[in-house]
């Protein structure tokens, strides 16, 4: 079984368009922010993250699938977002909350957890509202290349792991 677990996550041909959730993004963006400091270079890294993190093996509702199957985003996956905003609002903000009471690096940690989730906040009217502007089709094709899926365990085990890392990182020194 862990045999196969590790084929399946190592396999770069099991690609299929789905986006990582938010909550790696969130923590990752948060965790550079705090620790590099300067908004105008943590950022536009917490930015870069969101495509690098995009590159890890990770699992995803399939939003693409669902919606040429149904039409739509399903109840189920509605609600995991949900889930996912929620919790990745609240990692953000208690990660900022560290920062307390310097206002100016509490806010700086609440943009990087915000810009570590902004290209898939972008892509929120494409998906969510049917808006098919050209900006918008070729952002979802852009980060759609990127991605890195595989079967649930082994993507939820990887995001697990890059969330460990990410508050050990910010939180643990």
């Amino acid at each position: 079984m862990y045999v196969q677990i590790i084929t399946s996550t190592l396999r770069f041909t099991n690609r299929k368009r789905q986006h990582m959730i938010e909550l790696p993004h969130a923590v990752v963006g948060a965790a550079i922010a705090a620790k590099v400091g300067n908004p105008a270079l943590s950022l536009p890294l917490a930015l870069a993250s969101h495509f690098v993190l995009d590159l890890v093996p990770h699992w995803n509702p399939h939003l693409n699938r669902e919606i040429s199957e149904h039409g739509k985003i399903t109840t189920r996956t509605r609600t995991i977002i949900a889930l996912d905003v929620l919790v990745s609002l609240g990692a953000g903000f208690f990660i900022a909350s560290t920062a307390l009471p310097d206002t100016a690096r509490f806010i700086t940690i609440a943009f990087g957890a915000f810009f570590g989730v902004l290209p898939d906040v972008a892509e929120a009217p494409f998906f969510f509202l049917k808006s098919k502007n050209k900006w918008l089709e070729r952002l979802v094709k852009f980060q759609s290349s990127l991605q890195f899926n595989v079967p649930l365990i082994p993507g939820v085990i990887s995001q697990l792991l890059v969330l460990v890392a990410a508050l050990w990182w910010v939180l643990g020194t």
